[in-house]
């Protein structure tokens, strides 16, 4: 099976990566296709292009945000779509770490080559998909207002630093959440809609969450007790008396309409803005490379 490597070009200059491609290349996959994306309209005209030439598989090389536009590209196109694999090169990483995907580039890549792919749900919201999480509150502003000089010096401890410096100066999330017919108003410091685990560079946002079990997980971090019914929630939690109440739901879908002056969401750490979100699960909708003990997969990989 022909492969394309679609490369963050921020990543093309690194020498061990040239290594590593060779090597993949001439031990293991020696019609690996590489080609650059300089911007997100690039990753869109590579993913469809490979479609057109039959290429059956497209490994996403660089961050969280490369892996959401590749995905982003391929739901565009009709099934059946071109499986997708996942070569981390970011900062955070968190879908991939979540995943148990290698992050030593050699590794990863002969996995994105020769793995088998799996059957997993992708999250959509409003008219955009997302693989990992889309969050919103105070990760989606440390996500959105880290330099990416930042990451690049400090790696994952970019966001924590981010973080502090604005902490004293946050608002919260203000909106109203609807799921079924249980609607409530809420005040959170942080919400994740999650398909995956982690955001943010290793917050672990939803420790159970599966991306084959056809569901959300929605947490919230709220100011103040929030009375959800027992059928959709477990009782709050809080440690140490510090943390804000933790609020965690399980649902296909759910409509988040912000009230407040934060009206941006993040989806794979990319920044959507909107007066209303509608979040659904599409079940077993891409086929996805993991390692056959991937922590995210319930039930194996039937």
């Amino acid at each position: 099976m022909s492969v394309r490597l679609v490369l963050n070009a921020q990543k093309a200059a690194d020498p061990d990566l040239h290594d590593t491609i060779a090597y993949v290349r001439k031990y293991h996959c020696f019609d690996l296709d590489v080609r650059l994306s300089y911007f997100p309209e690039d990753i869109e005209r590579l993913v469809s292009d490979a479609a057109r030439g039959r290429i059956g598989r497209i490994v996403a090389g660089g961050g969280d945000g490369t892996v959401h536009h590749v995905l982003n590209a391929l739901m565009a196109l009709p099934a059946p779509r071109p499986e997708l694999a996942i070569l981390p090169l970011g900062t955070g990483n968190d879908f991939a770490t979540a995943a148990k995907i290698p992050l030593t580039a050699v590794e990863a890549l002969i996995l994105a080559v020769e793995g088998d792919p799996v059957r997993v749900d992708v999250g959509r919201c409003n008219e955009r998909y997302f693989l990992n999480v889309a969050s919103g509150g105070f990760g989606a502003v440390v996500t959105t207002q880290t330099p990416p000089e930042l990451k690049e010096l400090l790696g994952g401890g970019a966001y924590a630093l981010t973080g502090l410096l604005n902490l004293f100066n946050f608002t919260t999330f203000e909106g109203r959440v609807r799921i079924g017919e249980f609607e409530t108003r809420v005040s959170s410091l942080a919400l994740g809609v999650c398909n995956g685990r982690q955001a943010g560079g290793g917050m672990r946002l939803a420790p159970e969450a599966c991306v084959n079990d056809g569901l959300l997980d929605i947490v919230l971090f709220t100011t103040e007790p929030l009375e959800i019914p027992p059928e959709l929630a477990p009782p709050s939690e809080t440690i140490f008396g510090a943390l804000p109440f933790k609020r965690s739901l399980r649902a296909p879908e759910m409509e988040l309409i912000p009230e407040g002056e934060l009206r941006r969401l993040n989806l794979d750490g990319e920044p959507c803005e909107a007066d209303r979100f509608v979040f659904s699960i599409l079940p077993r909708e891409l086929d996805l490379v993991l390692p056959e003990d991937s922590a995210v997969l319930c039930g194996g990989r039937s």
